[in-house]
């Protein structure tokens, strides 16, 4: 069949299948809409760009892929996301924000102009553009990019939500380390009663205490220190040696009147 008539042929069988999603740019080139499904809320759609080279389908067509975001759902979504934040006095609390994307984690998910579409999605339409060399193949590639597409997609929300539960595990071993608190060993026990001793002054305040208990009178360890327990003994042995000798003499005085009295 004459490449010509095959080109104009899937044009026509294509929009017959996608009457909304296919722009026909002129008889050999146009654009076709791919809506994907995916967990998120907004419409995620990608254009596939086809350009028919003079002797397709014995030779791969010129293909690209870009981005086709709906500004309709976009605004609807942003509008909406806008008057939650509005309503909600605690969107800076981190306890809020963390729910807040765990219940949306898909609407965070974007295509990549250059490694998604450019590499990723690209690589997988020329491989398949080779398997299918020599007959129509565009319906072919639509239905792989939408799969590959919805793949990759869920892919990166994946990524995303290991990362969002790996955060959230370190936050909860955080929390809980507030809790345990550090381990006391003996050493670190007299490390704080040192100085909390110090903080409290408790040595003034026993020192204090002490010399108002013996008010100001010393201790047998400060007279011992200061060398009075000695020279207490020798005023005892003075004293001492002096009864001794007020007894010898009265004793002396005592024979000299029993010798008158015997006269």
């Amino acid at each position: 069949m004459d490449p010509i008539e095959e080109q104009a042929q899937e044009i026509e069988v294509l929009q017959s299948i996608y009457p909304d999603e296919l722009t026909l740019i002129n008889n050999t080139h146009f654009i076709i809409r791919i809506d994907l499904d995916t967990p998120s809320e907004r419409k995620h759609s990608l254009n596939l760009i086809v350009k028919y080279p003079p002797t397709y389908p014995e030779v791969i067509p010129q293909l690209s892929i870009e981005l086709a975001e709906s500004p309709e759902d976009k605004d609807n979504y942003d509008n909406g996301d806008s008057d939650e934040g509005d309503s909600d006095d605690d969107d800076d609390d981190d306890e809020n924000a963390d729910l807040k994307l765990a219940l949306n984690m898909a609407e965070t998910i974007e295509f990549d102009p250059k490694t998604d579409l450019n590499d990723t999605l690209m690589n997988k339409l020329l491989e398949e553009s080779e398997l299918n060399l020599g007959i129509p193949m565009i319906f072919n590639l639509i239905t792989i990019l939408k799969e590959e597409s919805e793949n990759l997609f869920n892919e990166k929300l994946n990524i995303k939500q290991c990362e969002f539960d790996e955060q959230q595990k370190i936050k909860e071993l955080n929390e809980q380390k507030k809790f345990h608190g550090t381990k006391v060993t003996k050493q670190s026990w007299l490390n704080w009663r040192n100085n909390f001793r110090k903080e409290m002054k408790y040595e003034l305040y026993d020192k204090q205490r002490f010399e108002n208990m013996h008010k100001g009178k010393l201790t047998g360890k400060q007279i011992f220190e200061k060398g009075l327990a000695n020279q207490n003994d020798d005023d005892d042995e003075e004293e001492g040696e002096e009864e001794g000798e007020n007894q010898t003499i009265q004793e002396q005085e005592k024979d000299i009147v029993d010798g008158i009295k015997r006269l």
